[in-house]
């Protein structure tokens, strides 16, 4: 397992608690994890059997990779391209878990697009391949996105529609006899670029009140920055906050 995050613990402790065989664990570098402690407590691993990489792989990880013998590698919100030489090693492939209904909003931020783009929001499980969330899908579900869900909001929701996705499917990934989604649709790809050009409200700019509004809950995700205008030589940041009433 390469792991981190909240759904890199619970997919652990359910591995775990079904007494599946992790044979190693894999974690980010100190300063990008997330749960770090909670997953090693959860493994029950021992020490020489716990792993910190970076972005390259190196002769000696791609030896305890080798070492390791794993059958399938499960990649739980890791934030590096994998090299081809790991993602091809295990016999029943390499598997990622990926925040968006793929193939929509491959890439990164799949929880903004949707509000943006009013694509679908989900979470999927696929393979790994050559391109970017890219390889064949197992399983994936949608998530229902709100007038009122921020960015934040949405990621939440996200999340927490994770971990029964993956239970529910785990039986056929061990067998070896997931069933593909086939791809009816090119569906949508965004790079980190795409995401900064959202950070400045052009106060020069026409823009629908809808169109704003769905601008400002795209980027409110406390503690990260906000959009902004520009006025009096000030940088002003904007948070929206809803109340719903029934009416």
């Amino acid at each position: 397992m390469l792991a981190d995050n909240f759904i890199g613990l619970k997919t652990v402790e359910f591995l775990v608690a079904k007494s599946e065989n992790i044979v190693g664990l894999f974690l980010h570098p100190k300063d990008f994890q997330n749960y770090s402690e909670e997953i090693i407590r959860a493994s029950k691993l021992p020490a020489d059997k716990i792993f910190y990489i970076g972005r390259e792989w190196g002769g000696e990880d791609i030896s305890r990779l080798e070492n390791l013998r794993p059958d399938l590698i499960l990649v739980v919100f890791w934030r590096y391209i994998l090299p081809e030489q790991v993602f091809n090693f295990p016999p029943l492939g390499c598997i990622n878990f990926h925040l968006s209904y793929l193939p929509y909003n491959r890439g990164k931020k799949p929880n903004v697009w949707p509000i943006i783009e009013n694509t679908p929001a989900g979470v999927s499980l696929h393979f790994i391949d050559k391109g970017i969330d890219s390889g064949e899908v197992i399983a994936r579900r949608k998530v229902d996105v709100e007038q009122f869900d921020t960015a934040k909001s949405l990621y939440e929701k996200l999340i927490l529609a994770f971990p029964s996705l993956f239970e529910e499917t785990w039986p056929f990934i061990k067998k070896g006899t997931t069933q593909g989604i086939k791809k009816e649709v090119e569906g949508t790809f965004h790079l980190d670029r795409d995401f900064h050009r959202l950070d400045e409200i052009d106060l020069n700019k026409k823009i629908y009140p809808l169109d704003l509004i769905n601008h400002l809950r795209a980027k409110t995700f406390s503690p990260h920055p906000a959009a902004y205008f520009v006025k009096d030589g000030k940088k002003i940041f904007v948070r929206v906050e809803f109340e719903c009433v029934e009416i």
